[in-house]
């Protein structure tokens, strides 16, 4: 248990603050916040701190730090009750997550957000912003062969094809991933072969990484390839959407990313043209 210079206590999350969470979640994205919905999980999950922010005995915030990968901690959940705001509580909270993580000896924490002010307290807390994030979407097509499935052995030696290709360099050595953006290199190609998560085009020409949806989609971290192999697998994304009974294809692409082009070419359209996601990072 720690304790702030503003009287704000950190401890561990507990089953009885479920109500005062939800509180607190109750106006966030005008009451679609996922916290709510992932609580019981991360309770659960004894390999990460979630934690409980206190002032007099009440719950006025929370905070998640969990490792996802080695010498990587992702940062999320941040939220403070509406009746705390402009005290500068997020801001110590944070701060003792990170004095946290670097004590336990952690090399980089990783985070994402959409939120203007959240932007602005971690570029504060010299945080560098890693993926500036579009998001495309494809709707669900009949007709077709879903998407190839390496092999974890055939995934690893796929990199070297991939790793100069255009628009590579946007991700920053990252896979996009808000649930945990991890390196992006032939590691995680096997890793994401292993799981069933990653896809190639024709020859292996190009490939894409996927991620766990929120909500009916088929969600797509990243993409490498070009031209007419490139395409073939953003149409099979299609295909393998309707296959497995879901809406659309949802891809996050780096701004001005090349592919851009592809994913019109291959009947997706532009989600967000004004709204940004970021992925940040922080070596610690």
């Amino acid at each position: 248990m720690a304790t702030t210079d503003q009287d704000l206590t950190l401890r561990p999350m507990r089953a009885a603050d479920r109500e005062r969470v939800l509180e607190i979640c109750r106006d966030v994205w005008d009451g679609r916040d996922y916290i709510p919905r992932v609580f019981d999980d991360w309770l659960a999950d004894a390999g990460a701190s979630f934690q409980a922010a206190e002032i007099d005995g009440v719950v006025v915030g929370i905070q998640r730090v969990r490792p996802y990968a080695p010498g990587l901690v992702w940062y999320e959940g941040l939220r403070v009750a509406s009746t705390h705001r402009r005290r500068g509580l997020a801001r110590a909270m944070f701060a003792s997550a990170i004095a946290e993580a670097k004590a336990q000896g952690f090399r980089e924490m990783r985070l994402a957000t959409g939120n203007p002010d959240a932007v602005r307290l971690f570029e504060a807390g010299g945080f560098s912003r890693l993926v500036d994030a579009r998001w495309w979407r494809g709707h669900r097509l009949e007709g077709g062969e879903p998407a190839r499935m390496p092999d974890p052995l055939e995934a690893g030696k796929l990199w070297p094809g991939m790793e100069n290709s255009p628009g590579i360099e946007l991700y920053h050595g990252v896979v996009p991933d808000f649930n945990g953006a991890r390196d992006l290199g032939a590691a995680e190609l096997k890793r994401l072969a292993t799981i069933g998560m990653l896809r190639a085009g024709p020859g292996g020409r190009a490939i894409v990484g996927l991620r766990e949806p929120w909500g009916q989609s088929l969600a797509v971290a990243f993409v490498a390839g070009r031209g007419g192999a490139l395409r073939e697998l953003l149409m099979s994304l299609r295909f393998e959407a309707d296959a497995d009974g879901l809406d659309h294809v949802t891809v996050t692409l780096p701004r001005d990313h090349p592919a851009a082009d592809d994913l019109a070419a291959s009947g997706y359209d532009l989600a967000n043209d004004e709204d940004s996601s970021y992925i940040y990072g922080l070596q610690l």
